[in-house]
C-alpha cells in the first residue's frame, strides 16, 4: 500500500513538473494580457490628450521569471476617416507624443516582476492643422506597439497589426486552423514571437451647440405661438392671459407702424 501512495505521488510530480515545462511565455493566452488597461483619450484639434496602459508579466503561477529588460516602442502609424486613409508620414503636421517630440517613442520597462505591471503613459499633442475629419467624418489614429524582452536568456519580441502590411497580414491570418488563429510559423519567419494589439485615439471637431439651442427656441416660440392663437381664438377662456397678449399685440403694432414710417421716409 505504501508503495502505492509512494508511485501515486511520484507520478503527481511528474505531472506537475511537465506541466510546468509546458508553459511558454509566448503562447497566446499569455501574450494576449501583455497589454492591458488601455485608457485612450479624444482630442480636440490644438489641443492634448493622456494616452495610457500597463505592460504585465501577466501570470506569476505559470511565468516564474522576470521579464527582464523589457522595452515598448510606441508608434502612431495611421489616420483614418469615413473618406479616406493614409499614413502618418504623408501628414505635414501630425499629431505627436510630446515625451519625444515625434509620432513616435520608445520606452525602457526595466524588469517586471512575475503577476506585476508596469504603467505606461505619455501625452498625445496637436495643433489646429492636424488633419481631424470634419463634423459628419471624424478622424481615428491608430497607434501599433513593439514589444521585446528577455525572459528566461531568451529574448523575445511581440508586435501589434500596425507592423504589417495588407500582404503579410492575410497570409498570418488565413490558416487552416479556422478564425482567430495564427500562422505561427510565418509569423516567426518575419521575426517576431506574437501578437499583441494595436489601439487607437481620436481627433475630433466639438461639435457647436448652437443649432440645438436655435432649435430649441424655435420650438419655445411656435408652441407660444400656438398658445397665443388659442387663447385669442376663444374669448374669456383666460382673460388674464388673453388682456397681456391683446396688449403686446397691440405694441407690436405700434413698433411696425413706426418702423413702416420711417422705411417710408
Amino acid at each position: 500500500m505504501r508503495r502505492y501512495q509512494i508511485l501515486t505521488i511520484a507520478l503527481v510530480i511528474l505531472m506537475l513538473a511537465s506541466i510546468a515545462q509546458a508553459q511558454l511565455i509566448q503562447e497566446p493566452r499569455f501574450v494576449n494580457k501583455f497589454l492591458d488597461d488601455f485608457s485612450t483619450p479624444t482630442i480636440v484639434p490644438g489641443q492634448s490628450g493622456v494616452f495610457s496602459l500597463t505592460v504585465n508579466n501577466p501570470d506569476q503561477w505559470n511565468l516564474t521569471s522576470p521579464m527582464e529588460n523589457a522595452s515598448l516602442s510606441i508608434s502612431i502609424y495611421q489616420y483614418a476617416t469615413l473618406e479616406e486613409s493614409l499614413p502618418v508620414s504623408d501628414i505635414d503636421i501630425p499629431p505627436v507624443i510630446v515625451e519625444s517630440g515625434e509620432p513616435d517613442m520608445t520606452m525602457d520597462c526595466g524588469d517586471i516582476q512575475p503577476g506585476t505591471n508596469y504603467p505606461v503613459e505619455f501625452t498625445i499633442d496637436t495643433e489646429r492643422k492636424t488633419p481631424h475629419g470634419s463634423y459628419f467624418s471624424q478622424s481615428t489614429y491608430f497607434v501599433r506597439f513593439n514589444f521585446t524582452f528577455t525572459y528566461e536568456n531568451v529574448t523575445y519580441t511581440m508586435v501589434s497589426r500596425g507592423h504589417f502590411d495588407e500582404t503579410q497580414w492575410y497570409q498570418l491570418t488565413e490558416t487552416e486552423a479556422g478564425a482567430g488563429e495564427i500562422n505561427q510559423t510565418y509569423l516567426a519567419e518575419l521575426g517576431y514571437d506574437g501578437l499583441i494589439p494595436d489601439s487607437a485615439f481620436s481627433l475630433k471637431i466639438p461639435i457647436p451647440m448652437w443649432p440645438f439651442y436655435g432649435l430649441v427656441a424655435l420650438t419655445g416660440f411656435v408652441g407660444f405661438l400656438a398658445f397665443a392663437s388659442y387663447v385669442l381664438d376663444n374669448p374669456g377662456a383666460y382673460p388674464k392671459i388673453e388682456m397681456k397678449l391683446l396688449r403686446l399685440s397691440g405694441r407690436l403694432d405700434i413698433h411696425k407702424r413706426n418702423i413702416l414710417k420711417k422705411f417710408r421716409k
